[in-house]
């Protein structure tokens, strides 16, 4: 071979692994918090401080009606042994291992999916991380194969009306001091 033909596949070599590494950090690689699995011993407290703080806006009745220890304990989207290993939930911590938020979702049945929780803490919000979250769980329903996605929030929650109807959830009715939503992938 030719020297100048070594010094061509050289430098291609060489283009083709710097191209190669840009590519994987630029598209490939993700940047700042990640969505990680759910693990009650590091998770629990947190979680239980973010209902005890949100409570009115995560859950409709009293703590006679729901709780959120066997709900992360089982897995289970409500309080029937029915549902137990269901619920899938998700957290994001940053550098510091401190909880930014999480989110819970199941599917109701082959075809529909129900996002039942989502929260970020006070001091993340309107940085991108409720949408990030949510996005993720909206994505594993539907390759869950959910043709349909349902939720719920309150009528006196317009922010989080406003950012789903942003993101292309639909309100389809209100029931009491509930609104009900709906996506369609």
């Amino acid at each position: 071979m030719s020297r100048n033909i070594k010094r061509i596949i050289l430098i291609s070599l060489i283009t083709a692994v710097i191209v190669a590494t840009a590519g994987w950090f630029l598209f490939v690689r993700q940047t700042g918090p990640q969505i990680i699995e759910f693990d009650i011993n590091r998770d629990g407290k947190d979680i239980m401080a973010i209902y005890e703080r949100d409570w009115d806006w995560l859950i409709p009745g009293d703590r006679n009606s729901f709780s959120p220890e066997l709900m992360m304990a089982y897995r289970a989207p409500q309080q029937n042994p029915m549902y137990a290993g269901r619920l899938k939930i998700k957290v994001m911590r940053d550098e510091n291992d401190k909880l930014i938020g999480f989110v819970a979702w199941f599917m109701k049945n082959a075809d529909v999916g129900f996002l039942n929780f989502l929260d970020v803490n006070p001091e993340y919000r309107g940085k991108g991380y409720a949408e990030k979250l949510v996005r993720y769980a909206m994505d594993q329903m539907i390759k869950g194969g959910a043709k349909k996605l349902t939720m719920v929030t309150y009528t006196h929650n317009a922010r989080a009306r406003k950012f789903y109807n942003r993101i292309g959830w639909r309100e389809t009715g209100i029931e009491g001091k509930q609104v009900h939503l709906v996506y369609y992938p």
